[in-house]
């Protein structure tokens, strides 16, 4: 009863993941209460994921990425593209993806993503060669160059976890290297000489409304004369509530000419006065019935006739750390921090319309923002936005560049060498960047995604429930998948491990599909009677190869939404991808990590 009780969880908890109806953080704290609730584990193994190394770990790459960041090392690795690149598009590909790949080996997957984007922008620029066929080239690059060291995407630190569980010694910061290399070099040639041609062309609209699909939205109105909303504030009138409109801004002829932005209830309303509003046709042919406002049809309401000298339009993409992340519009959190007023969202594709402000923001939305152009700069300064038609540089500190990569070198080092696990040796290198000025403790914490450490946290004890002193659903799983293709050898069951791993991959996190993953592996490999070595490197390579979607990992829900892509770009260049690395993975990782049998 006890296996089919976890067997239920874990498909409740895949079904949740793919419907996206909760937050995958949200999702594993209930799997974890279940286990609790249910005495399936104990109180301290309930939580013991907080202070499993691997999330310490996890916690102090989040760090050194954003001191490198912080530093501008990275933008100086960024600066080199269009020298390497030039203006030959399959140069510029392989210069994409072995820039990426590279920071993506030593820093967090989705911070190299994000500080390359708008280096990628400004490169698509000066070569003329279409932004998209860069953007794609650059998420995946991360993915594929995680790959090839301990510390490069968390499911490596799992597996290996995992490993020193079951009593076997851990993966070591370059034994991912062999296996990832030869991912990356076929990743990559596939994506220079191929793949990039199977990118289509996304271009922006000439103007932001016609982007945001905003004509039919947006509306200018006029209070005409002896209209009942005259004298009254915009609270009293009853906009809101009465003709579903939402004022977006005054323009006060009487008064020069001056334009009010993002009024206030309190803001009383004159006769003569234009509103661009939002809402629905109905709200606004009502409002014309009633004679209380009359369309405004002098202007087609573009992007020219919402800016002018002093106010601007901008897109602005939710950076993964942002301090946004989760908050809604309505709440006025964004308003009060950079005084912009949010016009429309696009969220994986598709433009919000209606009652967008109450949804809760998420890592790549795209927001069409208008504000005065210092509240622009601004936004495109801060860590919360990554802003795409006002691209500044943020604020950086290149002389603790060398700092930086002192404290860096100084955890890579002791970890590769052994001299420290790898945990102590990234909190030494945290603590080095904190002690030379690389960044500020207050800054140190916000660099942490705490959704990832909470969602591997409590996604653990599933795998400690699972264990042989538990429930033993991982050795009763895996006898059943030794029972079905155990006959057909190690390679085939390698094979079938590497695809579950990509395929659940696609809709949830990698972390979480590895920590699910890596027991059952570890207890395949025992049934079969060999070491698991080869097996666990499967599913880490498997649970980064994720092509197939745009939401199966963060990096590919950034370039999503700020490239202006379809759902089915993804899997028209991926899923070609996807088979040349199965291909490759079942190659490689029985030449560098035999199928050997336990011995004794």
């Amino acid at each position: 009863m006890e296996h089919y009780f976890i067997l239920g969880l874990i498909l409740g908890a895949l079904a949740l993941f793919a419907l996206e109806v909760v937050r995958p953080d949200v999702i594993a704290l209930g799997v974890t209460l279940l286990l609790l609730l249910t005495g399936t584990v104990t109180t301290a193994e309930g939580f013991s994921g907080f202070s499993n190394p691997a999330v310490i770990t996890v916690i102090a790459m989040f760090i050194l990425s954003s001191g490198l960041v912080r530093t501008g090392v990275a933008d100086k690795a960024a600066g080199l593209l269009g020298r390497v690149g030039g203006g030959r598009p399959a140069l510029l590909t392989l210069a994409v993806m072995g820039l990426v790949g590279l920071l993506s080996a030593f820093m967090n997957n989705i911070g190299a993503v994000a500080v390359l984007i708008p280096a990628m922008f400004l490169t698509a620029q000066r070569s003329g060669y279409p932004v998209s066929r860069l953007l794609i080239p650059l998420s995946f690059g991360s993915l594929l160059g995680g790959l090839t060291t301990l510390v490069g995407t968390p499911p490596n630190l799992l597996v290996s976890t995992a490993l020193e569980q079951a009593g076997w010694p851990g993966f070591r910061m370059f034994d991912f290297l062999p296996t990832g290399l030869a991912v990356v070099t076929t990743g990559a040639l596939y994506m220079a000489f191929a793949g990039r041609h199977l990118i289509p062309e996304r271009k922006a609209a000439d103007d932001l409304t016609q982007e945001f699909a905003l004509q039919g939205y947006l509306t200018e109105l006029v209070i005409p004369p002896g209209s009942d909303l005259a004298g009254k504030t915009i609270e009293h009138s009853q906009v809101g509530s009465r003709l579903g409109l939402t004022i977006l801004r005054i323009q006060r002829e009487s008064d020069e000419g001056r334009v009010t932005l993002s009024p206030g209830p309190e803001t009383v309303l004159y006769e003569g006065d234009r509103l661009v509003v939002e809402g629905d046709v109905g709200g606004l042919f009502d409002g014309r019935r009633n004679r209380s406002l009359e369309i405004y049809a002098a202007r087609k309401l573009t992007a020219g006739a919402l800016t002018d000298d002093q106010i601007g339009l901008a897109e602005a993409a939710v950076a993964p750390g942002s301090r946004l992340v989760g908050t809604t519009i309505d709440q006025g959190v964004l308003r009060r921090r950079y005084d912009v007023l949010v016009m429309a969202l696009r969220r994986r594709g598709h433009t919000l319309q209606g009652r967008f402000v109450s949804m809760p923001l998420a890592v790549g939305d795209l927001l069409l923002v208008q504000g005065r152009r210092e509240a622009l700069a601004d936004m495109a300064r801060g860590p919360d936005f990554l802003t795409v038609n006002i691209v500044e540089p943020k604020r950086r500190y290149p002389h603790k560049a060398v700092f930086a990569l002192a404290s860096f070198g100084l955890a890579v080092g002791t970890a590769a060498t052994g001299l420290l696990h790898i945990s102590v040796a990234g909190m030494l290198g945290v603590l080095a960047m904190v002690v030379t000025g690389c960044i500020r403790p207050d800054e140190m914490y916000r660099a942490v995604e705490w959704r990832v450490i909470f969602l591997i946290a409590f996604m653990m004890p599933l795998s400690v429930a699972m264990d042989d002193g538990h429930t033993d659903t991982a050795r009763w799983l895996a006898d059943g998948i030794v029972g079905l293709v155990g006959d057909a050898g190690p390679l085939v069951m390698l094979g079938a491990l590497f695809l579950f791993t990509t395929l659940i991959t696609e809709v949830m996190s990698n972390a979480a599909a590895a920590v699910l993953l890596a027991p059952i592996g570890v207890a395949v490999a025992a049934g079969l009677g060999l070491e698991p070595y080869p097996f666990l490197m499967g599913i880490a390579m498997g649970a980064s190869t994720t092509f197939l979607t745009p939401i199966g990992h963060q990096a590919n829900v950034l370039v999503y939404g700020i490239g202006n892509f379809r759902f089915l770009d993804f899997p028209r260049v991926g899923a070609l991808l996807n088979i040349l690395i199965f291909g490759v993975t079942l190659a490689v990782v029985p030449l560098v990590w035999p199928f050997t049998p336990v011995a004794g």
